[in-house]
């Protein structure tokens, strides 16, 4: 290969229309924008937000506070040893906090539609475990 010639990146058009189909097969899935990398799902009884993102390599969640809130501010304040529990992931990097992904060739458009249940099902737990650790609601 060609130097300086490297592999194809995400366009922000190409990950609105990975949510968009996202929001097509789940229409019921409250998601906000968070940014162009990411949508944003409410923890019930919290101040916190699972985050759904995609990479170039990846899907996946993680928790964050309010828009404005730095990650490692929220990270700091979380009960780490319950949420890892309950989230069966571990702290990790705290800018990314209980980052849990699904490896994806996320530029090969046909690998999008096997990854859409996983995304859902695995924010769905975390927006659960947030809200029964942290909100205190059951």
């Amino acid at each position: 290969m060609p130097s300086g010639l490297g592999r194809p990146r995400q366009t922000d058009r190409d990950r609105r229309r990975y949510f968009d189909g996202l929001a097509a097969r789940y229409p019921v899935l409250p998601l906000r924008w968070g940014n162009t990398f990411a949508r944003w799902r409410d923890a019930p009884g919290t101040e916190l937000v699972v985050s759904h993102y995609i990479t170039n390599h990846s899907v996946g969640v993680f928790v964050r506070g309010q828009r404005g809130v730095p990650c490692i501010e929220t990270a700091a304040q979380l009960p780490g040893y319950s949420l890892s529990i309950a989230l069966a992931a571990e702290l990790g990097d705290p800018r990314f906090p209980f980052v849990t992904a699904l490896p994806l060739d996320t530029l090969d458009e046909t690998t999008w539609p096997t990854s859409y249940p996983w995304l859902f099902a695995t924010g769905d737990r975390y927006v659960d475990a947030l809200a029964r650790v942290c909100g205190g609601l059951d």
